[in-house]
């Protein structure tokens, strides 16, 4: 588990969402470990490697890693990282992608999406508001007419955990006379970034430039709290991209998940004191 100073270490130096304590053990279960600049996360003989270090000059990733196995001695891993290079083989969770990022302040918007905020305006009201039945039933709605792997519909079943556990998770909801319009999930668990964790809109009341105005919110709060950037994210599809690339957000850091399937070693010492 972590010690407090390990706490504010990773808050520190935090810049993807796996580093968000709360967001992974609440979509995981696992709980976490600050371990030689890595934070991984260990579950049920199962390790969750997050190769992205925490320090200015870390120690290298695959003595790390094989000192994680060797402490923890897992079943399974899932090990995410930038660069697989020296690390072991194993099944591709997703494709290769990359996060992009948002430098802030935000001088200027391009005059398209200004246009789109200003238009959502007009029928919108945004408000910080606290998660409830409404926002689990537009998260209902988008599963069910969505095409989702298993891992995506297992995270956005546990947002409401996430949103439960986390001190740092905003939401922002959008309403039109009232009724929830579209809702958006942005954490502040780092000193210097945000995070634009979830976007969903009801299926039946689109209103247009509804997930620009949030975002233009966002942006404001980040601004407002000292943040330096804002993390947008992954890639995923060409649409998600267009979004954030249009709002000025920059590729920045390459993304790569696979699950390793591992041989158990024994361990003598544990092995004697059961005989």
């Amino acid at each position: 588990m972590l010690k407090p100073n390990e706490h504010d270490h990773i808050y520190r130096h935090a810049y993807v969402p796996e580093h968000l304590i709360e967001y992974v053990t609440a979509v995981s279960s696992a709980k976490p470990y600050y371990f030689q600049d890595y934070l991984c996360y260990f579950h049920r003989n199962h390790l969750i490697f997050i190769g992205y270090p925490l320090a200015d000059n870390p120690a290298e990733i695959s003595r790390v890693y094989s000192a994680a196995c060797e402490r923890f001695n897992p079943h399974s891993i899932m090990l995410v990282a930038g660069d697989l290079s020296g690390l072991p083989e194993g099944n591709e969770i997703q494709p290769a992608d990359r996060y992009y990022r948002l430098n802030l302040p935000v001088k200027s918007l391009n005059p398209d999406v200004a246009y789109m905020v200003r238009r959502a305006e007009r029928e919108l009201k945004i408000k910080v508001g606290r998660f409830g039945s409404e926002h689990k039933k537009i998260i209902k709605d988008f599963i069910g007419r969505q095409d989702l792997s298993a891992a995506q519909v297992h995270i956005f079943k546990r947002v409401p955990t996430y949103m439960k556990r986390s001190k740092t998770a905003h939401l922002l909801e959008a309403r039109q006379s009232g009724r929830l319009v579209a809702f958006s999930i942005v954490d502040m668990g780092s000193a210097r970034y945000a995070f634009y964790q979830f976007n969903f809109r009801a299926a039946k009341m689109a209103v247009p430039g509804a997930s620009d105005f949030l975002f233009n919110e966002m942006v404001r709060l980040a601004q407002t709290e000292g943040k330096q950037a804002i993390n947008l994210g992954l890639g995923v599809h060409p649409g998600i991209r267009r979004f954030k690339e249009k709002w000025g957000g920059q590729a920045f850091l390459a993304h790569r998940s696979v699950f390793i399937q591992r041989k158990q070693t024994i361990d003598i010492g544990q092995l004697s004191r059961k005989l």
